[in-house]
């Protein structure tokens, strides 16, 4: 799925395309306003679309249908996730995030407060917590269980680097997030019980020079993929020089020799010497059983 500023929402079949002449399968109108985001349902063709119309457009590809439309921000939404549950989770320049709960045909909202700016991206950890990345740096934990956030990060790409994009191993402890501050950076989600066992901890970051506009992470863990822009994804009030627009591959190695008895010291330890090392998540993994260690085995393609 594809969404773009002519307000459309196009829908591609991968398995039968063919190459840069590939004509979309349908396309959805209805949107008044540019496409500033679009995700599937995870296994699932549930698809829903966000737009600087304050609207989501909310579509069953079963049936290659448009279902409804979601209203209630009071701005542009920036971004929308979502897991298993029927229930995505998106966020607004209103400042608000929202999870709508599709078959109650209602919506809880979520504010940060006055003096957080507003949300630029957004990743679902699992079906009851998400993560925000907000225009002054700070990144936020939060369970759609409470209306405050769980856990705060100040400054997490440095100061004056705003979080341009988000992403999480869906159902694990991973997150990774991009910038401009020259690096991809990955944390250690933590959803514990206690409040004090609830955190967003630094395990590693890659270097990738360039606004880090979005982040798209394999299902099974094994590699993610940066799209790289010298300006930010909304505007051009900022810019890297000399940063090249383009597609950036980071891959996982897998280790799988590590010892039974579980000890996983040597697997999990960081080589900070290798600037370009891919660092796994802490092992914590809820639906994966995969694991990483570091290699340079970041490539780029335009």
């Amino acid at each position: 799925a594809v969404g773009g500023r002519d307000s459309l929402v196009r829908i591609f079949d991968v398995r039968s395309s063919n190459g840069s002449n590939a004509a979309p399968v349908t396309e959805f109108k209805g949107h008044k306003s540019a496409v500033t985001c679009v995700k599937f349902r995870t296994n699932s063709l549930q698809l829903f679309s966000g737009s600087e119309d304050r609207c989501i457009r909310h579509y069953s590809l079963d049936e290659l249908a448009y279902v409804e439309t979601l209203y209630g921000h009071q701005a542009a939404v920036m971004s929308i996730d979502c897991y298993r549950q029927e229930r995505p989770i998106s966020i607004g320049r209103d400042r608000t995030m929202r999870a709508w709960k599709i078959a109650e045909d209602s919506h809880l909202i979520y504010r940060g407060g006055s003096l957080v700016q507003p949300p630029d991206s957004l990743a679902v950890v699992k079906d009851n917590w998400f993560v925000t990345g907000h225009e002054d740096g700070l990144l936020s934990l939060w369970s759609t269980e409470k209306k405050k956030p769980a856990h705060l990060v100040q400054e997490a790409h440095g100061a004056g680097n705003g979080i341009a994009s988000c992403n999480s191993v869906k159902g694990s402890d991973l997150l990774a997030t991009g910038s401009k501050d020259g690096f991809v950076r990955f944390w250690k989600v933590s959803t514990g019980r206690l409040f004090s066992d609830r955190s967003i901890d630094p395990i590693g970051k890659v270097p990738l020079h360039g606004f880090v506009n979005d982040i798209a992470i394999a299902s099974d863990g094994r590699f993610c993929v940066a799209a790289v822009g010298q300006e930010h994804r909304l505007g051009r009030w900022d810019r890297v020089s000399k940063s090249k627009n383009r597609f950036t591959i980071i891959r996982f190695n897998s280790n799988n020799n590590h010892d039974e008895t579980g000890d996983d010291q040597e697997e999990q330890e960081l080589v900070e010497s290798n600037p370009y090392n891919a660092y796994p998540s802490s092992g914590n993994n809820a639906d994966d059983d995969y694991s990483s260690s570091g290699d340079d085995t970041s490539t780029n393609g335009q």
